[in-house]
């Protein structure tokens, strides 16, 4: 090959110059002498003579007269001789020949620059022998010949320093492709394993949403169960193994639903009490056997039933039991620790499990786009509540708002639970296992889930909590142990308030502002007009204030009173029930404990309002006031208090007759109660502790001027015996109370209101939310506490000592908070009472029949039912005669026809019609009477309606009030509809039946722009459809007829009155039976009221005589009516109920005690229906169609003054 090569290359010279060596300006390659050197040597004869004849024909280019060549030449010759001594031998001396001409031809070609001219010399020159070979070295000259071999070595070196830098360059050429190729194969593998994990991750996240999926069905599924179990076996239930009435001892606890003022009236069963807490604690601690093995609920059924009703429960979760006999509302109140507690008894509040089964239904179904479902925002978070911290995940799609359970925390709960977080990722990662076996582990986890583990999760908590967005009604930005981490949320749906704390600010806000961003949309899509008054705003600090100074002015014109003004500063000042450190605050406010009457007209009989408690008591001040100024530490800074007005303990303290605080009190103590002595025993004694131990100065909770039943030890709790050998009870209530809670409660409520607190209340305000919680002013104020309790005292967020932060934390919590100060400035004094305003509180005698309006109708016709809906009159006359007029005020300045039987000028009067009188609906069933319960009235928007039942077809029809055509009629009851109800805010509609059931039924209250899109949700037709076609609830369990109503949104009730003598209690959301009331003789109930501040009042005509109960059943008064009523009606506050009837004249009284406050004489006239409007006016129906106005007196009016005679609680002097 290397001849070939060689030959060519040799051949084409003659022809075509090598470019490289024109290039180099070299007329002889090297490359040439370098070759022939080669053949000769190692070349085969022939190939040898063809180069040597090839060489030959290049010879010419040697002849040159530079050095250069002329070394070449003498080299070249010296060359081949010394190739010809060595090689010469080879193919029997044929080479050698070789050898000898290609020297010949060269020294003839070259013979001009030899060292003798031998051009002239004729002979011919032999060189075929050896002998030549020094003749012929005298041509050549030594030194050209070393010269030349010292160049060539130069050269060979040159060359391979160029040959070894090509050779570099080539390796870096090939590493760096090796490189690329390396770089290429390793994208090319993590693409691949990109792809791989893709998959796998996308297969975790099906298995874990579907896992997720599952544990919640399973969740909602038990929890159905178990309701459904006890609404079979409860005391109205058919399957009940104690009917009612019965003598059968039932334990409750509170409820965490609260009223627009933020109020937590009612109680709920406690279906897991434990009942060795009723035993002294020598008995206690001989029992030895688990919680759930004690006597509750479960235990009174009866063993067929309980085995029955498991197979259902089987059936439907695969799983033995399901925690049938636990808790699944609330956690349970046993005598364990904590620990013990959190392991057996940690069934979370499924209040909201149908909330839950309809936000997945709305989720799912409603949109059908996976956009709806998608998760906008996932963050971990811990869910703050009274009974237990719960760490887990936020995630927030664009309907719901979906927290899942992962663990339970222990402690404050502060920035430590973070950091398990964190562990817990890191866990989780270096436990991941290979492709294979996470195949395989994903066909063991479903196996799990049938099994025990389900189980066993499942009875310890509630791990899925889902909350409707479009219900939220405020999303407040709070403080967590003085950081401002978290968020509170509340809702309009009698959803109890969320506490939320978030790992930093960053979090909350980014949360916070997404949800109030949906909710916003929720209500108001694309295209529709937003209401100001419903679009809601991330209540940061800015926006707290501003609320705050909106309230203010409200206050200042008494709008609204003093509870509700100081629940507004305390929510606004991140107070919350979900978070005991820094539960709401209210002021001690009366001073006398020990009078048998009180007397608002003392300054004497109310605490001093200006100073703190720890001021109040002169003697003890000192005490405070010297370890101020002689308090001397480098690190803390003086105060006066070194215990908090509110704390955690305090809390549990006031509230220790009340589950759940029984059990997060004996938590406290070690799983014990405390002292008798060292308990709360006694209002007066409390109120005496705090004036004189220098370690009390605890102000007030809002339990004190609303609920009563955490006064009395109704649980029946063995709370030890005092040291005067008497065991402790109910509260010790100061003598003004007469005995009463609900007394006690009332007379701290009025004081709380009275005129004297109104007028001295900015100035506790300014301690706790005022210019005077910080500063110099505080210091003037003696309002200083121990400085952690101080937003702002320590940096926890750049704090590096972990311990010396959790310690901090746990002082934060333990210790006591102040709240967020809300004014920086001087709060302004409330303005002056303005009687005009509320005439039946300050004034009811001012109240006077002003005028009469004449029907309109043709033949005489009794109005049998007075709707008002703002200023508007709906009248409903025997024949189903409806009409509609106008109600006029001083505030409507409408010219309208006045129809007065009097000469005189009215500020309140009845205006010209808005329908004409017109025959309504169908025709009524035959054993129906018409009356007030089969009329209700409702208004969504701007559409006004009436609903009528009673029609022989067992419906209720819905009418338009713009144009009395029928809207909608509803069929479901499999009996007449009897009566009807509808919330105040006109959301829900109750129907009773004469087939002993109650429905609950939605209103559609969606906008035109909005209705598409709701359809689906709600399966509203095309046609104009006010109220769902099919009802929320069907509530069971009187034994006759249902006569009359009454529906709570706010209070998540529903009270239904029976011809049975009985009242039942259901909760409105999830239609819970609660419990039952019996009339005293068991007479059937006609009619019944029920106050937005818990107070029911029930009516019997067959003994005409009045009972009024609390919310939670307790019977408080009773009273016998004058003559037989036709209507019952409350006053706009609740504070008054109104009655008239066939006597003719309306009784005015009170919801307190049903004593009479005042009677208004009619017109002789049977009064049959009666409406009071939120002026506190009285416009009453007569037989003969008439109506009669009754309102304050103009001149009144006109002057501005009213003769104050408001009317005082019972023990009130």
């Amino acid at each position: 090959m290397a001849a070939v090569v060689v030959s060519s290359g040799i051949a084409k010279m003659n022809i075509f110059a090598d470019r490289a060596t024109i290039l180099r300006g070299e007329i002889f390659p090297r490359i040439f002498f370098h070759l022939v050197i080669l053949y000769l040597c190692k070349a085969g004869l022939e190939n040898a003579s063809k180069c040597v004849l090839q060489f030959m024909s290049l010879l010419p280019l040697l002849i040159a007269d530079d050095d250069q060549s002329k070394n070449k030449l003498h080299f070249l010759i010296w060359s081949l001789l010394v190739v010809r001594s060595q090689y010469g031998q080879l193919d029997d001396g044929a080479r050698f020949h070789v050898l000898s001409h290609l020297i010949l031809e060269t020294i003839i070609y070259g013979k001009a620059m030899l060292v003798t001219n031998i051009l002239g010399r004729d002979d011919s020159i032999e060189v075929n022998s050896n002998k030549e070979a020094g003749f012929i070295l005298s041509f050549i000259q030594k030194d050209r010949v070393l010269a030349t071999a010292a160049y060539e070595v130069k050269h060979m070196h040159a060359v391979q320093a160029d040959r070894l830098r090509n050779l570099q360059k080539l390796n870096s050429k090939l590493n760096e492709r090796f490189t690329k190729e390396t770089q290429l194969v390793q994208i090319v593998d993590d693409q691949i394993h990109l792809s791989i994990s893709s998959a796998l991750s996308s297969d975790d996240s099906r298995k874990a949403a579907f896992q997720l999926a599952f544990d919640e069905d399973q969740q909602i599924v038990a929890d159905k169960w178990i309701h459904i179990f006890r609404a079979l076996i409860d005391e109205r239930g058919p399957w009940s193994a104690n009917p009612f009435p019965n003598d059968a001892l039932t334990h409750w606890k509170l409820d965490k639903t609260e009223d627009k003022w933020r109020r937590r009236f009612k109680l709920k069963r406690n279906y897991m009490f434990d009942e060795r807490l009723c035993q002294p604690s020598s008995s206690r601690n001989e029992i030895t056997e688990p919680f759930f093995d004690q006597p509750s609920f479960s235990t009174k059924v009866p063993e067929k039933m309980k085995r029955f009703l498991l197979k259902g429960v089987r059936g439907i979760t695969d799983d033995s039991g399901y925690g049938l006999f636990e808790d699944t509302n609330d956690t349970s109140e046993s005598s364990h620790s904590p620990s013990e507690n959190q392991n057996q008894n940690n069934a979370a509040d499924s209040s909201d499990h149908r909330t839950t089964v309809q936000n997945k239904k709305d989720t799912s179904s409603a949109n059908g786009d996976s956009d709806y479902t998608k998760v906008l925002c996932s963050v971990h978070c811990v869910l703050v509540t009274p009974k237990r911290k719960l760490a887990g995940q936020l995630n927030i799609t664009r309907t719901v708002l979906h927290f899942s359970f992962d663990f339970l925390v222990e402690g404050t709960g502060g920035s430590s639970v973070f950091s398990k977080f964190k562990d817990k990722k890191d866990s989780d990662r270096k436990n991941e296992l290979g492709c294979a076996e996470r195949l395989y582990g994903c066909r063991d986890s479903l196996i799990r889930i049938n099994g025990g583990l389900m189980q066993n999760q499942s009875n310890k908590i509630k791990h899925h909590r889902r909350w409707n967005i479009a219900k939220i009604k405020g999303v407040h930005w709070i403080r967590y142990l003085l950081q401002y981490t978290a968020m509170e949320i509340f809702f309009d749906d009698s959803n109890a308030p969320i506490f939320l704390n978030f790992s930093s600010q960053k979090d909350v806000k980014r949360a916070g502002s997404l949800l109030v961003s949906l909710r916003n949309d929720a209500l108001f899509p694309k295209g529709s007009i937003k209401d100001k008054n419903s679009v809601i705003s991330f209540v940061d600090r800015r926006v707290a204030l501003e609320i705050a100074e909106n309230a203010k002015e409200r206050w200042k014109r008494r709008e609204i009173s003093n509870f509700e003004y100081l629940m507004i500063l305390n929510t606004l000042a991140g107070r919350s029930y979900n978070d005991l450190t820094q539960y709401p605050i209210f002021p001690w406010v009366l001073a006398d404990y020990a009078s048998e009457n009180l007397d608002f007209n003392k300054s004497s009989t109310f605490r001093d309002l200006s100073k703190p408690v720890g001021a109040l008591d002169e003697k003890r001040f000192k005490d405070f006031e010297d370890r101020y100024l002689n308090f001397c530490d480098p690190d803390i800074p003086s105060f006066y208090y070194g215990s908090h007005y509110s704390s955690m303990g305090i809390v549990l303290h006031y509230l220790l007759r009340l589950e759940p605080f029984t059990t997060l009190h004996r938590s406290l103590q070690g799983g014990k109660f405390d002292h008798a002595d060292r308990l709360f025993q006694s209002i007066d004694s409390a109120y005496r502790n705090s004036l004189s131990n220098s370690s009390d100065v605890k102000e007030l909770i809002p339990e004190f001027f609303y609920m009563p039943e955490f006064l009395e030890n109704s649980n029946s709790y063995h709370l030890g015996i005092k040291q005067d050998g008497e065991p402790l009870g109910d509260v010790a209530l100061p003598p003004w109370a007469k005995g009463s809670p609900e007394e006690f409660i009332h007379i701290n409520r009025e004081a709380l209101e009275s005129e004297y607190v109104s007028s001295n209340l900015h100035h506790w305000i300014d301690l706790i939310f005022g210019y005077k919680q910080r500063g110099q002013p505080a210091v003037e104020a003696a309002n200083i506490f121990y400085y952690v309790t101080y937003e702002g005292a320590v940096d926890l967020e750049n704090m590096d000592d972990m311990i010396q932060k959790y310690a901090i934390e746990d002082q934060i919590a333990n210790f006591g908070q102040t709240p967020i100060q809300i004014f920086r400035v001087k709060h302004p004094r409330r303005g002056p009472p303005i009687p005009i305003a509320h005439p039946l509180y300050f004034a009811p005698q001012s109240i006077t029949l002003t005028s009469s309006v004449s029907s309109t109708i043709s033949h005489m016709s009794a109005v049998l039912f007075i709707g008002l809906l703002d200023n508007t009159i709906i009248l409903m006359n025997e024949g189903l005669i409806l009409s509609v007029k106008l109600w006029l005020t001083t505030r409507t300045q409408l010219g309208g026809n006045f129809t007065f039987s009097g000469p005189q000028e009215n500020f309140f009067g009845v205006g010209s019609d808005v329908i004409s009188p017109r025959k309504i609906g169908t025709f009524l069933a035959e054993n129906v009477k018409f009356g007030r319960q089969l009329l209700a009235t409702m208004q969504i928007n701007s559409d006004k309606y009436l609903i009528l039942c009673g029609n022989w077809e067992n419906s209720f029809q819905i009418i338009s009030l713009s144009d009395g055509r029928i809207v909608q009629s509803i069929r479901q009851h499999k009996d007449v509809v009897g009566c009807v109800a509808v919330s105040s805010d006109g959301n829900v509609v109750a129907t009773g039946s004469y087939d002993t059931t109650v429905m609950i039924w939605h209103a559609f209250r969606g906008r035109p722009s909005e209705k598409k899109m709701r359809t689906a949700n709600f399966e509203i037709s095309e046609n104009d459809h006010i109220i769902m076609e099919r009802p929320v609830h069907i509530l069971c369990g009187h034994d006759d007829i249902i006569t009359c109503l009454f529906v709570s949104t706010e209070l998540d009730i529903v009270v239904s009155g029976s011809k049975d003598g009985t009242c039942i209690f259901h909760t409105l959301r999830e239609g819970r039976y609660v419990r039952s009331i019996r009339h005293p003789s068991g007479f059937g109930l006609s009619k019944l009221v029920a106050t937005r501040h818990g107070r029911v009042v029930l009516y019997s005509e067959i003994d005409l005589s009045l009972h009024m109960h609390s919310i939670n059943g307790k019977h408080i008064a009773s009273a016998t009516s004058i003559g037989r009523l036709n209507c019952m009606e409350l006053s706009c506050c609740g504070e008054f109920m109104a009655c008239a009837g066939e006597h003719g004249q309306i009784v005015l009284r009170s919801m307190h005690s049903l004593d009479i406050v005042w009677k208004y004489p009619g017109a002789g006239k049977g009064i049959t229906s009666l409406a009071m409007t939120r002026e506190e006016c009285f416009i009453a129906g007569t037989k003969d169609g008439s109506l009669l106005v009754f309102s304050v007196e103009t001149a009144l009016i006109r002057r501005g003054s009213m003769p104050q005679t408001s009317v005082k609680p019972s023990g009130a002097g």
